[in-house]
This record gives structure tokens, C-alpha cells and sequence, in this order.
């Protein structure tokens, strides 16, 4: 069985002994319309006028994380693990198999945003998730081997680490100078316009200073917000699809992979290390990040939230010991 364990070096939480069942579908794709059958029943659908389904989002058949299992904290000398207490979600994009989200109408992407937020704010409910991650591969070079459109939800006990690292930067930014950190590159960005890709009155797309990736766009609101999941006005809602919609047909006539991730606040007022008297609405600031991936950088493994490693220590070094040399 799959368990979270505590790199004590790093502090990240790395999930260790997560098996990969290959499923057969004989050509056949689970997520296209008249297969419902071959997936776990739906946890939430939002229906076109006709009753079909425009997204779906129903339980991983193969899931990181389990919504039934306890969080069982327990050390192993100076080592600490827990199980994989969690969720995992699958959302099916659209029913079109061959529609990439450039091409996705304002009809369907105002649909699976609606989506995206019913799923944060409903697994928020639950106090054991600390976060709820949103994200999307497409592609092979970004580890996706379903070309169907769709994304994945997590629902984790533990703050991932690159989120962790951005809280942390936005309190020490938000302490020394009483302004958002993600406000003041705004400005910056906006001021300089060296690396701005598209704006708007409510959103900023740009390519980050330190982009890890070639093309990487980040999308962000203008103006302060902490949470994805939180109603917006119609205006703002229009100018989001509008932006994302313009810069990922930017993107994909560029690539045919990427890796999309929502950055939200984490499922709690406060996180560990902040001060007492600093609440995260403050500091953060929501935003997505799109990771372009080519031959060259997927080599390099991208700044994924958290590890998944099929192989568990022991028995790699039962493996390895056994290898003679």
C-alpha cells in the first residue's frame, strides 16, 4: 500500500509505493460519451440544454490518494510517515475527444471552471486536506498517455512544496513591506512590458522572470485575490476565459505538451509557519502556471508539487543489492 513519507533533509513530503495499473480498453476511450460504464460512477456533472453531459468528474480508478483511509502519523526512528490519506478526481474536459482547450468555446471553458471551483470548495469541506491541487498534462512529454481532454484533483494532507515555498515568500515579501509579493511583480511586469504576453482590465498573462520552462505563461488577476474558487463578477469571468483561451492557442501552436497547475490558497486561515497575526488572504495571491514541454526539458523533471514513486526504498535496495556487479 502506497504511504506519504517526510524527506528530513528537504522537509517534502514524497509519496513512495504507489502502484501503476495499466488498464486495457481494447481502443476503446473510458472517457468519451457512451463509455460512462467503463469509469467509477460520477461525483458532479454539469449537463448541456440537450441533458448530455458538457464535464464530468468522477472518482480515479487507480488513485495517489484514498478519501477513505485515516492519516496514521507514525515515526520510524527519526523518520515520519502517514498513510495516503486524500483524494483523487478525474475531470473529463469535454466530451469531443480530439478538442484541445484553444479551441474550447467560452460555453465549455465558463463549464469546467465552474467545474474546477464545485471540487476545491466542496473537498475543502474536509478538514484532514490541507490543499487541493488542480492540474493538467497533455501530451506524452508531459507523462499524459490519454489524449482525451481532462485534468486531475488532489486532495492532499500536506502543503506540496512548491506551494509551500511560494506561501512562504509571500509572508516574508508581505512582512518587510505591508504589499502583496505577486502585486508588486504585477506592477513591474506591467510597467516594463518586456515580458507581458496578453492583458486585460482584470488579468495579466506573462512570461515569469525566472521561467523554468521555454514559453512558460503565467496567468493572474490584476488585482488582489487569494482564491481561485471564489465567485467572480461576469466581467471577470469574461476577461479569464478570454486571456486563457488567447494564450493557450498561443501555446499549442508552439508545443503539444504541457502542464497546467492551478495555484490556490491552501484549506486553512492560517499555515504553520506565518505569524499570528498575518492571515494567508493577506500575502497570496491565486494564479496558473503553464509549463510548455519540449524534447530538451523532459529530460529534466518539472517542479511537480510533490514526488510518486512506484518503487518503495526497500525494495529498490533489495533489487540493486541483488544485482551483481
Amino acid at each position: 500500500m502506497a504511504e506519504l513519507r517526510r524527506d528530513p533533509v528537504t522537509g517534502n513530503w514524497c509519496v513512495v509505493g504507489y502502484t501503476i495499473i495499466k488498464r486495457s480498453s481494447l481502443g476503446t476511450c473510458l472517457f468519451c460519451p457512451g463509455n460512462e460504464n467503463l469509469t467509477p460512477p460520477k461525483i458532479k456533472e454539469i449537463k448541456n440544454e440537450d441533458g448530455s453531459w458538457a464535464v464530468r468528474c468522477f472518482p480515479a480508478s487507480n488513485p495517489i490518494f484514498i478519501i477513505e483511509a485515516q492519516e496514521n502519523k507514525r515515526a520510524e526512528g527519526i523518520y515520519d510517515k502517514m498513510d495516503n490519506v486524500g483524494a483523487h478526481e478525474i475531470i473529463v474536459e469535454n466530451p469531443n475527444h480530439n478538442k484541445t482547450m484553444s479551441a474550447f468555446t467560452e460555453k465549455e471553458f465558463i463549464n469546467l471552471v465552474d467545474l474546477y471551483k464545485d471540487r476545491i470548495l466542496d473537498l475543502k469541506k474536509d478538514k484532514r486536506f490541507k490543499y487541493i491541487l488542480i492540474f493538467k498534462n497533455h501530451g506524452e512529454l508531459a507523462g499524459s498517455y490519454i489524449f482525451h481532454p481532462h485534468s486531475h484533483v488532489l486532495a492532499t494532507p500536506i502543503i506540496p512544496q512548491r506551494l509551500g515555498l511560494e506561501f512562504y515568500q509571500s509572508r516574508i515579501h508581505f512582512s518587510k513591506k505591508e504589499r502583496c509579493l505577486f502585486c508588486d511583480i504585477i506592477s513591474q511586469e506591467i510597467r516594463q512590458n518586456k515580458r507581458v504576453v496578453a492583458i486585460n482590465n482584470n488579468f495579466l498573462a506573462f512570461c515569469p522572470f525566472a521561467s523554468r520552462f521555454p514559453f512558460e505563461v503565467w496567468i493572474i488577476p490584476r488585482y488582489h485575490s487569494a482564491h481561485f474558487e471564489n465567485p467572480q463578477e461576469e466581467d471577470k469571468k469574461i476577461d479569464f476565459i478570454s486571456i486563457f483561451t488567447s494564450t493557450m492557442k498561443r501555446i499549442e501552436r508552439l508545443t503539444n505538451a504541457y502542464t497546467i497547475v492551478i495555484h490556490t490558497s491552501p484549506n486553512m486561515m492560517k499555515i504553520p509557519w506565518q505569524e499570528e497575526a498575518l492571515l494567508i488572504d493577506d500575502y497570496f495571491h491565486w494564479h496558473i502556471e503553464i509549463m510548455p514541454r519540449d524534447l530538451r526539458s523532459s529530460k529534466y523533471k518539472r517542479e511537480d508539487e510533490f514526488y510518486v514513486v512506484p518503487t518503495t526504498p526497500e525494495e529498490s535496495a533489495m533489487i540493486l543489492k541483488s544485482e551483481r556487479v
